[in-house]
């Protein structure tokens, strides 16, 4: 079987301080998987790892069947990987517009003419239509956060990562961003989504992942992870955040 993202014995560390340890994880291509567990177990270093923004010291990563390492063309790389961060990192002095046009423009080579067509889509997709030409101090969190993600779609990615993409803003602007990305799993993007939204996780993901102290505690299916865990570490830190 093909995966778009297998990461083989992946071990990284920061210092003195292992972050992931023998870390394994094959993605196929439409799947959406939801990466839970506490604050410093690893979560967002495996999405940075996936598109390099983190080297590795050992182990093997391979997207769409390609060896990643040093000697790869990592704009390549990341021109095939949309990332959506914790915080906006929006451009201020670019509209809405302006901000998701900049890479296709830059990166693809793009006319003008296309790459706003696909951006005026893109905004529409995310419930954007009306704020094309609104800077991002004009927007709320919510916003700025959907306008991130149609900046990533933009790229045209084989996938997605979003690293904790509610964490950042108020509770009540949390539920459009999760609706635009349920939106985005339903018509087929690959999808890892490091978040601490568990309705989110229970609704949408095919597989749900349990990491603590850089390594995979316990996987499997939405039902199975909730529902019927099988590790104490995983049933203790259920309890915890639904108390």
């Amino acid at each position: 079987m093909s995966y778009i993202v297998e990461m083989q014995n992946v071990y990284k560390s920061f210092g003195a301080v292992d972050v992931l340890k023998d870390f394994n994880l094959n993605l196929q291509e439409g799947e959406k998987v939801v990466i839970i567990g506490p604050s410093g177990s690893g979560k967002s270093t495996v999405l940075r790892c996936i598109n390099h923004l983190e080297p590795i010291q050992s182990g093997k990563l391979y997207f769409s069947g390609q060896q990643i390492d040093e000697k790869s063309d990592l704009c390549q790389l990341r021109a095939q990987i949309g990332m959506v961060f914790q915080r906006f990192n929006l451009f201020p002095h670019k509209t809405a517009l302006e901000n998701v046009i900049e890479a296709p423009l830059v990166v693809k080579g793009m006319t003008r003419a296309a790459a706003e067509q696909n951006a005026l889509e893109l905004l529409q997709k995310v419930g954007l239509s009306d704020k094309t030409g609104s800077y991002p101090r004009e927007l709320s969190g919510g916003q700025q956060q959907r306008v991130a993600i149609a900046r990533a779609l933009a790229m045209n990615p084989k996938i997605m990562l979003f690293d904790e993409p509610t964490s950042a803003l108020d509770p009540e602007l949390v539920g459009e961003v999760l609706l635009t990305m349920k939106a985005l799993a339903e018509d087929g993007m690959t999808m890892v989504v490091v978040t601490h939204e568990m309705g989110f996780a229970r609704e949408v993901s095919d597989r749900v992942i349990f990491m603590d102290q850089g390594v995979i505690v316990e996987e499997g299916s939405p039902t199975e992870i909730f529902e019927y865990p099988q590790q104490e570490r995983t049933k203790s830190f259920l309890k915890r955040i639904r108390h």
